[in-house]
């Protein structure tokens, strides 16, 4: 556990767009900050970052929240971990104490996962440098590759043992249980005899990172010459990793390729590996699979450029092929880098100096499209048929080009090179445009056809009212006690003219903090909060003002170890209503509850509203006992009390113009 002084220091000192800013490139607007939302896939940014309040909100998918929250989102840390992600980030030194039983059990699977695999990088790698087996057999291949032990330490990279139990043994030593080893995948079980080994057995390791550096899990490779077994062995899916939406070398990789503006992709992890010794940092790899969207999106979020860099066999110009046409797909610009005949990334970069590397790569970059369309070419030559398919698969390519102007340049580019006709191109190129459109219509319907979570369009609000009336069905004073939580948590510090009563039981207009006026005036009614969320966040305003004087600020709450409230707190603070532009053009003046005036009658009627709502609740539930009571004198006091909060119900919709009939 952290002190809280410590997480008092660390919380003063975030800010937000720091913090974010290191995952996902933001540029500035006005007083936000936005940029392209790293928890679905999109194109137009829709992911906004307030400094002031001190939260994201994405307004594509609805994701939103604290730094905390983000972290917690997308590094899967948990709290604490992003806690002291935060305090490292922020160079501020922390004094931990030891967690109770009761903590520690409450680490989730997930976390055990990450501790899992984090322990098996450390324990390969002090293996590569510390065992007998290990440095002679792991570190001579790296050293035989070229790799120096700066890259070594800088990938995490390691050796597992010729042993069936060696890293079991030791991770079982460790704490872990064999059910958490082979749900992380770094030992497995053979069903049969009911027993465990060790997956990565004789292998060296290269670990496989998520964008925020934690291991996610491996990808290992065998050294000896047995053809009967797999060259590479990776770690299989898990609930942390998913081979598809991750990139090797990204969390090394992303600084330098937003800086560069351009992302070199790659095959292999050796590839990546000996690029990055070689200083070329922008560099990722798919670690030997095909390219995916979801790895597409990874890209995206950093450039919008990408050289891919494929072995130059026929096999490597396929793969090249088939990875630029989903960029061109998603919008990215592609070029491409041919490697003379053999030679590959890693097996150039080792016969070259950094500087003959980096510069190759700058000379030899060509666009794409004009490379496919000179390479088929020479296939074709002298072959009609072949020619006329050529044209069809360019044209195929250029249609995948989201942006019609660049479309235009490359039929140009490409009729002069293939000394075809512009306007044939062209034609060509609306056809296949056509047909597109027609094959995208057509999966939408299928996918949607097999989506258990489709709504057709016109039925959208009527699924947000039905889920609105589901809650309000379980509270129906859900909406006011709603409307109090975030009088609370938005004004909660302003002040507030209302009229109080004075020492002497006057009546008199005074300023008042927002959250002292409404926690004492619920607090003297003894009215409770039905929601369990908004009881427990003004249980900690009440306790905070009564017990402490003091008025919690709205970042307690956003940045609150239960995740409930963290969420509440955030989706209250980026709650806002559109104004329709018609307005502004008919000149019409709209309110703002930044005005003081305006604000100061909102929270007078919304402790009304709630109040209200609270004696209808009260009035039903006493007619309720009214209908069942047998006992005259029984039903004498309810007649009463029924009569009493009647007449309160009447006076409070009075003042707020409302009329109720007995």
């Amino acid at each position: 556990m952290i002190k809280r002084e410590d997480v008092t220091k660390i919380m003063d000192a975030i800010k937000i767009e720091d913090v974010i800013g290191a995952f996902v490139p933001l540029k500035k607007r006005g007083v936000n900050y936005i940029g392209l939302c790293p928890f679905h896939d999109e194109k137009t940014p829709s992911f906004n970052v307030n400094p002031v309040k001190g939260i994201f909100k994405c307004f594509g998918c609805g994701e939103g929240g604290s730094a905390i929250s983000f972290l917690m989102k997308h590094q899967h840390y948990t709290y604490y971990e992003s806690l002291k992600w935060l305090a490292d980030f922020y160079h501020i030194k922390i004094e931990e104490t030891e967690l109770s039983e009761e903590e520690k059990q409450e680490r989730t699977e997930r976390d055990r996962l990450f501790h899992a695999n984090e322990f098996a990088q450390r324990y390969f790698q002090d293996i590569l440098f510390n065992d007998p087996e290990g440095v002679s057999v792991g570190l001579s291949y790296f050293e035989e590759r070229c790799i120096t032990k700066e890259t070594i330490k800088r990938w995490g990279l390691g050796y597992c043992k010729n042993s069936w139990t060696d890293f079991c043994d030791a991770a079982l030593r460790e704490g872990f249980t064999m059910e958490e080893l082979a749900n992380a995948g770094v030992v497995v079980r053979n069903e049969e005899k009911k027993s465990y080994y060790d997956r990565f057995k004789a292998r060296v390791t290269f670990p496989i990172y998520n964008v925020g550096g934690r291991v996610l899990g491996f990808s290992a490779r065998i050294l000896s010459s047995d053809k009967s077994k797999a060259k590479y062995v990776n770690s299989p899916e898990s609930l942390i990793y998913s081979k598809s939406r991750v990139l090797f070398g990204l969390h090394l990789a992303k600084e330098s390729i937003a800086k560069e503006d351009l992302c070199y992709l790659v095959e292999g992890n050796m590839d990546a590996i000996m690029m990055n010794q070689c200083g070329v940092c922008n560099v990722v790899a798919t670690s030997g699979t095909a390219l995916t969207e979801p790895q597409i999106a990874l890209i995206k979020r950093y450039t919008r450029n990408v050289t891919v860099l494929y072995d130059g066999d026929n096999a490597g110009i396929k793969a090249t092929f088939k990875a630029v046409n989903l960029f061109l797909e998603q919008g990215l610009n592609v070029r491409t880098v041919l490697f003379p005949d053999g030679d590959d990334p890693d097996s150039f970069a080792r016969k070259h100096t950094r500087d003959e590397f980096k510069a190759f790569l700058e000379n030899n970059s060509q666009n794409f499209i004009l490379y496919k369309t000179n390479l088929l070419l020479q296939q074709a030559e002298g072959d009609p048929v072949r020619r006329a398919e050529l044209i069809k698969d360019i044209v195929h390519t250029i249609s995948l080009v989201p942006d019609m102007l660049e479309r235009s340049t490359y039929i140009q580019q490409c009729s002069s090179v293939l000394q075809v006709d512009e306007a044939t191109l062209a034609k060509a190129l609306k056809d296949q445009l056509r047909k597109n459109a027609v094959n995208k219509a057509k999966q939408q319907a299928k996918e949607e056809s097999f989506s258990q979570t489709d709504v057709p369009i016109t039925e959208r609000s009527s699924l947000a009212f039905s889920q609105q009336k589901d809650k309000l069905v379980e509270n129906p004073d859900y909406e006011q006690e709603k409307g109090i939580i975030s009088i609370l948590l938005k004004y909660g510090e302003e002040e507030t003219n209302q009229d109080v009563y004075d020492e002497s039981g006057v009546l008199e207009k005074k300023s008042i903090p927002v959250a002292m006026f409404v926690v004492c005036d619920i607090a003297n009614d003894d009215v409770d909060f039905n929601d369990e969320l908004f009881a427990k966040v003004f249980a900690k305003y009440k306790k905070s003002i009564y017990e402490n004087q003091t008025i919690p600020s709205a970042k307690e709450f956003i940045y609150d170890q239960d995740d409930g409230i963290r969420q509440l707190a955030a989706g209250i603070l980026v709650d806002g209503k559109t104004i329709s532009p018609l307005w502004t053009e008919k000149n019409v003046s709209v309110p703002k509850p930044e005005d003081q005036d305006i604000r100061d009658k909102l929270i007078f009627q919304s402790l009304l509203s709630f109040k209200l709502s609270k004696i209808n609740s009260y009035i039903k539930k006493i007619n309720e006992k009214i209908s069942k009571t047998t006992d005259p004198d029984k039903a004498f006091e309810l007649l009463s009390e029924n009569k009493r909060l009647t007449d309160l119900r009447n006076k409070i919709a009075a003042m707020l113009n409302r009329v109720f009939s007995n």
